[in-house]
């Protein structure tokens, strides 16, 4: 089903990109007869569209992570592309103008450098590199089908995209965005300047030719950025500058801190794996660092019944294990109001519904299940020690729920052998796949390796001791000036 989906996706797209390319404008032409539309429809452009999409499906069947997310992906990244497919129009068409005397100072090409930075810096930050290099090549693509404006300008437009979305590589703040949006406009007028020289131009056209593409790449990356926030609620996606922006300042996190500091400690070391895992295996470790804050913000309604945070005598000691379990189970529910009260990301609210699956509260299910009388069934109360769910259905959030259970178990570890930790970590990430928590989330058992790997990496890293101070030893009093005088 979601294959199907997908192709009619990327059919209606490639028919809304080939519309917005070729089709008559209604304005500046006569309305076409059939025969005008089979020759101003480029069937030969049209026919090779359709091989782009093709391609794009296979890029779409051999990399695209196979999570809940991938039907939302595929609609954004069309989305893009058919902005990028309007941008492109729009250049072509303003470039028709500057054949009139109106336009004679400002040479056509000049029109052909505006779209690159604007749709695939939008594509880098919301959906990440893979999918910004894609749409570079498909621009280029469309711009040659479009308008063919010469070799030299096509590997300038293609060279100069890349080089921004490099520059982009790293977690895109501000700064790096607007540095992407300049740093590929000056590649592109060097580049544009090389060919205007080529071409015999004159100095003042040389001089516009290189300072157009610096002028439009810095614009494009204000763009960008002021286009961020509405695109990201259009499309339903986080980006990088508004994840670093929860992550670094949220009340939920100041509350955290000050009421319930064992818990933020708790997640502080769940980020840390979360994000480590996740860079291993090629997740998003951003999404997983940030989301990892929120995950226990449930705790904040009561927490001094959480273990992290008791200093003293245990309130579960006078608890029935039911009420106990109860009372944890439900840290879940309560993050998901404070996420809804608060506004948080739907993928954040789903990181905290998912984090525990549908696991028991193992400790309180022991002790309930020593305190049966004869006759009771033990599985019967599982249900009862259960959390709601659902299970992970993201690899984001199989390595959070991962995290979250690897950090509170070993807790109370000692300093153990590095062969005991691997052997303590393994059977835990074996244990959650043998009940079934994993079953929905896309982590392969290779993926699973690396995250396991990372894991003992980070263990083996807390182990580490600092050398044992010398106490220290009574210092003779010393004189000071004043004393001497007295």
């Amino acid at each position: 089903m979601a294959d199907s989906r997908g192709a009619w996706v990327l059919v209606l797209g490639s028919v809304v990109v080939a519309g917005v390319l070729f089709a008559p404008l209604p304005v500046k032409d006569s309305p076409p007869t059939v025969a005008k539309w089979l020759e101003l429809g480029h069937l030969g452009s049209v026919l090779a569209l359709a091989l782009v999409a093709a391609g794009f499906w296979g890029f779409r069947r051999r990399f695209w992570p196979r999570d809940p997310r991938e039907y939302r992906s595929l609609q954004n990244s069309m989305f893009l592309v058919v902005l990028q497919a309007v941008l492109l129009r729009a250049a072509v068409e303003l470039g028709q103008l500057a054949g009139s005397e109106t336009w004679a100072w400002w040479p056509r090409e000049s029109w052909l450098l505006m779209p690159w930075f604007l749709a695939s810096g939008l594509a880098v930050i919301l959906l990440g590199g893979r999918f910004g290099m894609l749409l570079s090549l498909s621009g280029v693509f469309l711009l040659y089908l479009r308008d063919d404006p010469g070799p030299l300008l096509l590997v300038g437009c293609l060279v100069s995209s890349l080089a921004g979305i490099l520059l982009l590589r790293r977690s895109p703040t501000r700064r790096r965005v607007l540095r992407a949006g300049t740093g590929a406009g000056l590649l592109l007028g060097i580049i544009a300047a090389g060919q205007a020289l080529a071409a015999g131009a004159t100095l003042q056209v040389m001089a516009v030719v290189a300072l157009t593409p610096v002028l439009i790449g810095l614009g494009a990356a204000v763009a960008v950025l002021i286009l961020l926030p509405v695109m990201e609620w259009v499309l339903g996606e986080l980006s990088d500058v508004t994840l670093i922006e929860y992550g670094s300042d949220h009340q939920l996190l100041d509350q955290l801190k000050e009421h319930a500091p064992g818990t933020w400690h708790h997640t502080l070391n769940v980020a840390d794996l979360a994000e480590k895992a996740a860079a291993t295996i090629g997740a998003r470790a951003l999404f997983c660092r940030t989301a990892a804050f929120f995950h226990d913000i449930g705790k904040l309604k009561n927490p001094s019944i959480f273990a992290e945070n008791i200093d003293g005598p245990s309130p579960h000691d006078q608890l029935d294990p039911r009420a106990s379990a109860q009372q944890i189970i439900e840290h879940v529910s309560h993050g998901l109001e404070l996420a809804r009260k608060h506004r948080l990301p739907r993928a954040f609210r789903d990181i905290i519904a998912e984090h525990h699956g549908v696991s028991l509260v193992r400790f309180f299910y022991a002790r309930a299940c020593e305190q049966l009388a004869e006759g009771e069934d033990a599985e019967a109360l599982r249900q009862l020690f259960s959390y709601p769910g659902p299970p992970p259905s993201t690899r984001e959030s199989g390595i959070i729920a991962l995290a979250d259970t690897l950090e509170a178990a070993t807790r109370s570890l000692g300093a153990k052998p590095e062969a005991e930790l691997r052997d303590f970590v393994g059977k835990l990430i074996a244990e959650r796949v043998a009940e079934g928590e994993l079953a929905q989330c896309p982590l392969t058992l290779a993926e699973l390796a690396r995250v396991q790997e990372s894991f003992c990496g980070w263990l083996k890293a807390r182990q580490h001791r600092r050398p044992t101070y010398p106490k220290a030893t009574a210092q003779p009093a010393t004189a000071t000036p004043m004393d001497a005088r007295t």
